[in-house]
């Protein structure tokens, strides 16, 4: 729900504040008073474009704020979170804030995060219908109609049916039917893709497994071990540096022990030398059993190098034979990932799917009975589906069509025809899409004998707004959004019909928060939340100002204006209280309905109540429209 709206430097306002609170919030004032400068407001709010065009002159700045209050669950948090967008947990309140600087700069800004236009307009979506800019009208986007349709075929809201998991087992009902058969074919569209790609992969099966086979040989020919390349590399280097190794050897023992004035001769004279005199003073001992002990093991290192030299000599033949295994190593690198644990794991892919080309055949003939079987189940549930949607659009149609004749519009038309789904699967004849074997579209006809056309196109600005008006009031409990903001709503009318849609704006607003612009008394002696907009002067500058009429006399007065003019008369408050009074009042049971039969509402072609073709409708299709 709005709460606040927020605005400064913008236009011809200066500084602004509107609240708003539940149900029916109306605005009133002359034309040109700015009223409708509000409605842009929250149509940047909503993710529209905002240029330094709206600067009011001299400002620097302008700033749009609103202010919303978020219940528990609500699908727009969840929205804001997936983006990364400040979002607290349970019932909050989102501050969404747009500005534009004369440097051509804009911002956006939610819960103080800065974010992008875009990722505004798509988070925000639901929070809001402003009839008069319809980029926000949920209605006339053809992709959200059947999910309304669905929603009012279950009697329950959109939003309250996407946080339920999978319907329980047992009897299908009109709320289960649409997920139900999402299921169904979904398992269908999953059978069908892998059974293509089986089909399609069958001629070259025989040439991929050869070809397999062949790169599988060829490792396992050569059957490498983990590991191998490296104690490879290493066996080479001592063979290639053989005699190297056994030169140092025999140098180093004849160094050490085996040569003329070798150490351990050196060491042996030394220790005969100490040995003799080590009796005259003690403290030589130590040093003569050091001696003794370098001179062992000079020794010892000697005989260790005398036998490591006989076993360094080189070996051609292994030395060859270890360079071969290395290149036939290599080769497979280069050939099955650049490295041997790549080609060890290629190895083991192509076995793997080896043996999946080899159970091809075994599968398809399973993917043929999973098709059959879940093919039979979606076309089942289409069409009881099919059946649930055409009975919900005939009373959809017919609840419209007695809102209509209350607001005037007894001769105008609304419907849902039904369309072949877009992007469909085939399964025995019957064409399926992802929301079953139809897509639907809100049709109008303002005039009878005029085809009905897509809504968006075929209402004017006055008609829009009343039967935007009437389809939500049949589709309240249905539509997800949050708060409908209407414009022009009262265009072309005036007494017994303004009352009307009053009552019917009153209604609506029972569901949901509901922000009316209107001239006409009538619909402003309804209001919840009655504010006035007006055009001051101050300083010798225009502006427009914003004032909540909290008082019953504050209400009167305005609603008298609204009557009379500027000149207020004592007959004009009279009559503008005894206004706000019957709006207090129930409906009385002979007034704000007219027969149902009125405008054609009920109607039978061809022994099927409210079935007629689509012009160029493909013959045996399901393309038909259901009406009242």
């Amino acid at each position: 729900m709005l709460t606040t709206l927020r605005i400064s430097g913008f236009a011809v306002v200066d500084q602004a504040e509107v609240r708003f609170g539940p149900g029916l919030n109306v605005l009133t004032g002359e034309t040109g008073a700015g009223k409708s400068l509000l409605l842009e407001a929250l149509h940047l709010i909503l993710g529209g474009r905002m240029s330094s065009d709206v600067l009011r002159e001299g400002a620097d700045e302008a700033v749009v704020e609103a202010l919303f209050e978020l219940p528990a669950g609500h699908p727009v948090a969840a929205r804001l979170a997936q983006q990364g967008l400040p979002v607290p947990h349970g019932p909050a309140e989102l501050l969404v804030r747009r500005t534009a600087s004369r440097a051509g700069r804009g911002r956006a800004f939610v819960n103080g995060s800065l974010c992008t236009v875009g990722m505004l307009e798509s988070a925000l979506r639901g929070l809001a219908d402003v009839t008069g800019q319809h980029q926000h009208l949920a209605l006339l986007d053809e992709a959200t109609h059947l999910a309304l349709l669905d929603a009012h075929a279950a009697g329950r809201p959109l939003s309250e049916r996407s946080r339920e998991g999978p319907p329980p087992p047992g009897p299908v009902t009109a709320g289960d039917l649409p997920h139900r058969f999402r299921a169904a074919h979904a398992a269908l569209s999953s059978a069908l893709r892998e059974r293509d790609a089986l089909l399609a992969a069958r001629e070259e099966r025989s040439c991929r497994a050869d070809y397999l086979a062949y790169q599988l040989r060829e490792l396992e020919a050569v059957n490498p071990t983990p590991g191998e390349d490296a104690e490879l590399e290493r066996e080479r280097q001592l063979l290639a540096g053989a005699r190297r190794l056994e030169e140092a050897a025999r140098l180093a023992e004849a160094l050490a022990y085996g040569g003329e004035g070798s150490a351990s001769e050196q060491l042996g004279r030394a220790t005969r030398l100490l040995g003799d005199v080590s009796a005259l003073d003690g403290r030589l001992a130590p040093v003569l059993e050091l001696l003794r002990s370098a001179q062992a093991e000079v020794e010892e290192a000697g005989r260790s190098l005398a036998r490591y030299a006989e076993c360094a000599a080189g070996d051609p033949e292994r030395l060859a034979l270890v360079e071969e295994r290395q290149e036939s190593l290599r080769a497979l690198a280069r050939k099955h990932g650049g490295s041997l644990e790549a080609a060890l794991a290629r190895g083991q892919a192509m076995r793997d799917e080896l043996a999946s080309l080899a159970g091809g055949s075994e599968r398809l003939a399973s993917l043929e009975a999973d098709i059959g079987e879940a093919g039979a189940r979606a076309v089942e549930l289409a069409r009881e589906l099919t059946r649930a949607r055409l009975e919900a659009a005939r009373r959809f149609s017919r609840d419209v069509q007695r809102e209509l004749s209350a607001l005037a519009l007894e001769r105008c038309r609304l419907e849902f025809a039904f369309l072949p789904p877009e992007n469909a699967l085939v399964h025995e004849g019957v064409a399926l899409g992802a929301e079953g074997a139809e897509r639907v579209r809100l049709m109008f006809a303002p005039n009878p004998g005029e085809p009905p056309r897509a809504l968006a196109r075929s209402a004017s600005g006055g008609e829009l707004s009343r039967v935007l008006l009437a389809v939500k009031r049949c589709l309240a409990r249905a539509d997800p959004v949050d708060t409908y903001v209407f414009d022009e709503v009262d265009a072309g009318i005036g007494g017994g019909v303004a009352e009307a849609v009053g009552r019917l704006l009153s209604a609506v607003s029972r569901e949901r928060q509901v922000i009316c612009v209107t001239h006409l008394p009538q619909v402003a002696a309804f209001a919840d939340h009655h504010v006035r907009v007006h055009k001051q002067l101050v300083a010798g500058r225009t502006s427009t100002a914003v004032e909540a009429l909290a008082s019953l006399e504050e209400r009167r007065a305005e609603v008298a204006r609204m009557l009379a003019g500027l000149t207020l008369t004592e007959s004009a408050l009279e009559h503008a209280g005894a206004l706000i009074g019957a709006a207090r009042s129930p409906v009385p049971a002979t007034r704000g309905r007219r027969p149902a039969s009125v405008g054609g509402a009920a109607r039978k072609v061809g022994g099927r109540a409210g079935l007629r073709p689509v012009p160029g409708a493909v013959p045996g299709s399901l393309t038909h429209r259901a009406t009242g």
